[in-house]
Parts: C-alpha cells; sequence; structure tokens
C-alpha cells in the first residue's frame, strides 16, 4: 500500500512539472495564432474584393458567430473602400443587411458593438493620418508615387490613415488583417501586399499570425488567394516557396489517376466518351506544378486543347515548347512525346482522341528530371 501511494505521489509530481513546463509554450502558441474571431476577418475581406456574394453571406454569417459584432463587421467592410472601391463595399454592406435580417426572422440576436468615437480635435486628419502611417510604416512615407502625384499622397496620409485608420471601433491589426486578405485577392498587388506585411507586424501581429493568414485563405477561400500571398509573404520572410500557382477550369477536376503513367499527381475526367456514332474521346487532364506524362506514342492522332495554366509539350529530338491557355497540339500517330505542366504552374488541357477503339498508346520512360528542371 505504501509503494503504490509512493508511485502515485512521484506520478503526480511529475505530471505537476510537465504542465508546468509546457503551459508556457502552449500558451505562446496560442498567442502566436490568429483567434476565430480574427480568421473570419480574412474570407470576409476577400470575399468582398471577389464580389461573391453567396461566399460572402456565409462568411459573414460565420463571423457573427465567431464573435465580430455589427459594427465591427460593418467598419470592416467600409474600410474595404479604400482598397476594393465603392462598388464592392456596397455590395458587401447590401449583402450583410440581408444576413442580419435573415437572423432577425431567426430570433437571432446579435451584439451591436461598440461605435467609433470621434476624432481627435486637437489635430487635423492630415496630421493624425501621417502620424499613423509613419508608425506602421516605420519610417515617413515619401518620394516616388508620393511625389509624382501629391494629390494621392495626401488623400493616402488624410483620409486612408486619418480618416479611416484614426476611427478606434476595430483595431489597427483587424484593419490589416482585412487588408492583407484583400489584396490577396486582387490580381497585381505584391508591391502593396509586400508594404503591408510591415505594417500588419508594426500593428502588434506576429510574423506566425500573418502566415496563419494563407492558410485561412487556403482552407476557406481559394487556392489562388493563398498562392498570392504565400508566394509575398515566402519572398519577405526569406522562406521557401514552393507552391504552384492554382488554376480555374472551367471543366470539373476529376478524380487523381493510379495509373503509372504519369510524375506527380495528375487528375483525369472524362468528358465524352465514344461510341459507335460518337467516334471520339475527350478527358479534361489537369496537372499540379511539376507533374508531367511519361514518355508515349498513340497509334492515331492525338490532339491536346489548352484551357488554362502553363505547361510544356515536347516531341523527341525536338525542343520542349511552352504552352497555355488557348494554345492547341494536333500529335500525328507515332510520335514519341510527353505534356504536362511547368514547374511553377498548374496545368490542364483537354485530350481529344478520334477512334478510340483503334488509337492506342505505348507508355515508355519517365522524362528526365534533370532536362524537365532545365525547362524555362
Amino acid at each position: 500500500m505504501k509503494i503504490e501511494c509512493f508511485i502515485n505521489k512521484k506520478m503526480w509530481i511529475a505530471w505537476v512539472l510537465l504542465f508546468t513546463l509546457c503551459n508556457p509554450l502552449m500558451a505562446q502558441n496560442m498567442e502566436n495564432e490568429l483567434t476565430k474571431r480574427q480568421q473570419s476577418i480574412i474570407p470576409i475581406a476577400a470575399f468582398t474584393v471577389k464580389g461573391d456574394m453567396k461566399n460572402l453571406s456565409t462568411a459573414l454569417n460565420k463571423g457573427l458567430d465567431n464573435g465580430l459584432t455589427v459594427n465591427e463587421i460593418k467598419e470592416v467592410l467600409t474600410h474595404l473602400y479604400a482598397y476594393t472601391g465603392f462598388p464592392r463595399s456596397l455590395n458587401g454592406i447590401s449583402c450583410f443587411m440581408s444576413v442580419l435580417k435573415e437572423r432577425t426572422d431567426k430570433g437571432i440576436v446579435d451584439e451591436t458593438g461598440k461605435e467609433a468615437t470621434p476624432l481627435p480635435d486637437n489635430k487635423s486628419s492630415l496630421e493624425l493620418g501621417t502620424e499613423v502611417q509613419t508608425r506602421l510604416s516605420g519610417n515617413p512615407v515619401t518620394g516616388g508615387a508620393m511625389n509624382f502625384a501629391p494629390a494621392i499622397d495626401y488623400y493616402l496620409k488624410a483620409h486612408l490613415f486619418g480618416d479611416i485608420f484614426g476611427r478606434d471601433n476595430i483595431s489597427e491589426s483587424d484593419r490589416e488583417l482585412a487588408t492583407l486578405s484583400a489584396l490577396s485577392a486582387l490580381e497585381g498587388t505584391e508591391g502593396q501586399l509586400k508594404s503591408h506585411l510591415r505594417y500588419a507586424n508594426n500593428a502588434g501581429l506576429s510574423e506566425m499570425q500573418i502566415w496563419n493568414i494563407v492558410d485561412v485563405l487556403k482552407e476557406q477561400v481559394g487556392n489562388k488567394e493563398a498562392y498570392r500571398a504565400n508566394k509575398v509573404m515566402s519572398a519577405a520572410y526569406e522562406r521557401k516557396f514552393s507552391m504552384g500557382c492554382p488554376i480555374e477550369d472551367v471543366f470539373p477536376k476529376g478524380r487523381i489517376s493510379t495509373a503509372d503513367y504519369f510524375t506527380g499527381t495528375v487528375w483525369n475526367q472524362r468528358l465524352v466518351s465514344g461510341d459507335s456514332v460518337t467516334q471520339c474521346q475527350t478527358s479534361n487532364v489537369t496537372f499540379e506544378a511539376g507533374s508531367r506524362t511519361r514518355w508515349h506514342i498513340h497509334t492515331g492522332t492525338q490532339i491536346l486543347l489548352c484551357t488554362a495554366g502553363k505547361g510544356w509539350y515536347q516531341e523527341q529530338g525536338q525542343a520542349a515548347r511552352e504552352l497555355q491557355a488557348g494554345d492547341v497540339v494536333v500529335i500525328r500517330p507515332g510520335v514519341v512525346h510527353w505534356h504536362g505542366a511547368s514547374a511553377s504552374h498548374e496545368f490542364s488541357h483537354l485530350s481529344v482522341i478520334p477512334n478510340p477503339e483503334k488509337n492506342k498508346d505505348t507508355w515508355l520512360e519517365a522524362v528526365n528530371e534533370e532536362d524537365y528542371q532545365l525547362l524555362k
């Protein structure tokens, strides 16, 4: 009995020590992750920018359920007009009005939240905005476009960072979450996205919290948005970037092919099956970045209709041909060839096989990895 009590006491002491040692680490990890409330801002901002009202409605409901107040969401949607324009912002606000009506009709009572307090009366919007912009940037923002177009410099400082950022019913870190998410949903904003990584950090978001944005975008918004954010963040934080540029295809992706005809991951979806009347077979083939077929031969003709992304086609003994959406490749019978995605982009094409009953394949060796990596 004494031995058993002694063992139990030792186990209890060991458990206490383990909990004491691990608890600070657990608390630190939790502090470095975005809360559910913060995460909810990300899809709200991204879907507003994309004009995707259906998914925005879902994100707004989830945001309210995760602790965002009505006034906080209104402020996020208002904040976004500076980055996405009045039309998208107003559409988002209209969508939110509909969501609130539906919830009210269901008897759901959402927290209103606080109103913004008046801006300081001892300084102008320009003075306030200059202070806020300088603090978030880490340095005074001058030169370049600011000198070339002084009006935009004034509007950025006085209106965006003064009148908008100066409103205190959401935090600066919430505003930067919305801004980074919005910019990730826009094409061609890499420069602004890079700048706002610094702004977000100075607003109080950790590097890990900023990286969380990529995860939320990928899970809740889309691969393209996650790709844009990941690419800029990887460069800024000097991390290896290995994510291939995703595509948006009009045809279904289908299932991952299990046949030993490919290097990497490839999806195949049969669209048209040949029969005695329609003597033609058509499939949508989608290649993950870096994926491709083995060298192979068809006894008949094959036609590739490229629909999205960037890829390669090569005939044996010939230089590889770069492919993109809109390109057409006619492959004659008996030609040894391969085709697939580029190393940096996903790729899809329609594969058209005339006379499928007589048009047979012969699969050969895999494409040499070193030769493939030299393709630029």
